[in-house]
């Protein structure tokens, strides 16, 4: 990407303060909407180098939802291998995001697309800028891994401390979801792999560990209330596909040696929030016979349990048709926005370059905020990138700041050429704006479901 001058603290507050807060709005039906095929937003035409399509920076209204989205890199029409993913990929507060683009690390503001800290450190070890991490609750440090230490970077300043140090280099711990609770002080690091926690505010390692998530591929993370280990540990079929979750006690300083087996019925994709409920989930997909976004109770032990048994003791969020039943999730929030996770739906070879429109179907292509708790579901854009089974990095691959006040994604926009052509897109969430529409139909049930009997704790 072009390279600019870093940004100074005050220049970029000065910067901001200039900043038009957009308006807000989203569509809460459950019927297709079609992007338009002709005028200005045509879906065929309405991309980089036409003169309406918004510069750096610059902001356009969907024309079916309603909301602002704002154009924050500009990388050329270039290869673009970013590697923006399911964990915060925008800080605390929503005020600078990380780009990996051609593997170094810059960071930009996802109001303007001005870049404020460019060649910063990456770190090392297994897939280390996919395990970048910000501090959830100071937007101005980040985290990195450094083979067998965990470095925090002060970015004002430019400094590093070292802030542990593990017996043994660390696992890639996935890449896809945090490693740290939202209140920064409990972790969860991996090596041998093997999970443990780490508490910063007292130096303690507890005792006990997870089994091997690694043997099969698959990650590990933390509850954003820092009560839970979380794995997704790959290797049985569904409906027994692995993932376990790891009560911790703190009182003790300790992780239980008898997780539990919550869900079977999909794979890797997916997020973790804990909700003003007083439940963890785990928001996923079913990817047997029943197609959507499910919010499965990581407490709930599922082992042995068939999908009818699983998905009776849990709630599905979007009822998605097969053609959506893909996508990538972000939530791990902290806030007042911690009942939100947010979707990306991914047609995977429905939507060619160039293609039309003809038979959309409802939930196609769009970026979704869902309430965990109240059912709501909000439908605010078509994230317009096309044909996405041609490239890993035409996947929109949603992320959000810490707060949930930043989502961003990725997109073609329908350019074809060069393959790995994407730029990033931004929505200011804001959940008290006026949605339009009525609401979801009756395929979103959004009744609790009755608690379910006879659980049991097993090995």
């Amino acid at each position: 990407m072009t390279r600019r001058r870093q940004w100074t603290i005050l220049g970029l507050v000065g910067l901001l303060s200039t900043i038009t807060v957009p308006t807000h709005a989203a569509v809460i039906d459950s019927v297709p909407h079609p992007p338009p095929t002709s005028g200005t937003h045509a879906y065929n035409t309405f991309k980089p180098g036409v003169a309406a399509f918004p510069a750096l920076g610059g902001t356009y209204v969907d024309p079916v939802f309603g909301e602002t989205v704002r154009r924050v890199t500009d990388v050329g029409l270039t290869a673009n291998d970013d590697d923006i993913y399911a964990h915060h990929w925008c800080n605390a507060n929503g005020t600078s995001c990380f780009t990996t683009n051609g593997g170094g690390l810059d960071i930009y503001s996802p109001v303007t697309g001005a870049v404020q800290f460019t060649n910063q450190p990456v770190g090392h070890g297994d897939l280390p800028r996919a395990n970048l991490q910000w501090h959830p609750i100071d937007p101005s440090r980040y985290q990195r891994f450094e083979t067998n230490k965990i470095v925090e970077r002060h970015l004002p300043t430019q400094t590093d401390v070292t802030i542990f140090t593990a017996p043994a280099n660390f696992d890639n711990f996935g890449g896809s979801l945090p490693w740290v609770d939202g209140s920064g002080d409990i972790y969860v690091f991996s090596w041998n792999g093997r999970g443990h926690i780490w508490k910063r505010s007292t130096n303690t390692l507890y005792a006990g560990e997870t089994v091997n998530f690694t043997t099969n591929g698959g990650w590990i993370s933390i509850t954003p209330d820092g009560n839970y280990i979380v794995t997704a540990a790959g290797g049985t079929a569904p409906p027994q596909k692995e993932h376990w979750s790891y009560a911790i006690n703190h009182a003790t300083a300790t992780v239980t040696t008898m997780p539990v087996q919550f869900w079977g019925l999909c794979g890797d994709h997916g997020v973790i929030a804990s909700a003003s409920d007083g439940h963890s989930y785990f928001i996923t997909y079913d990817c047997q016979n029943n197609p959507g976004v499910w919010r499965a109770d990581i407490a709930l032990n599922q082992a042995g349990k068939t999908e009818d048994q699983q998905l009776a003791a849990n709630k599905r969020l979007v009822p998605l048709a097969w053609e959506n039943n893909d996508g990538h999730l972000t939530g791990n929030m902290r806030g007042a926005l911690k009942d939100w996770v947010f979707l990306d739906t991914e047609n995977l070879n429905g939507d060619p370059f160039n293609g039309g429109v003809t038979g959309w179907t409802a939930w196609k292509q769009e970026i979704i905020a869902m309430n965990i708790v109240t059912g709501e579901v909000r439908r605010l854009a078509h994230h317009r990138s096309r044909n996405l089974s041609s490239s890993y990095y035409a996947q929109p691959h949603i992320s959000s700041s810490w707060d949930g006040s930043i989502i961003v994604w990725q997109s073609n926009m329908g350019v074809s050429s060069p393959k790995d052509y994407v730029d990033t897109y931004a929505i200011g969430f804001n959940p008290t704006g006026s949605p339009t529409g009525p609401p979801p139909g009756p395929p979103v049930d959004t009744t609790p479901p009755n608690a379910p009997t006879g659980l049991s704790i097993v090995n």
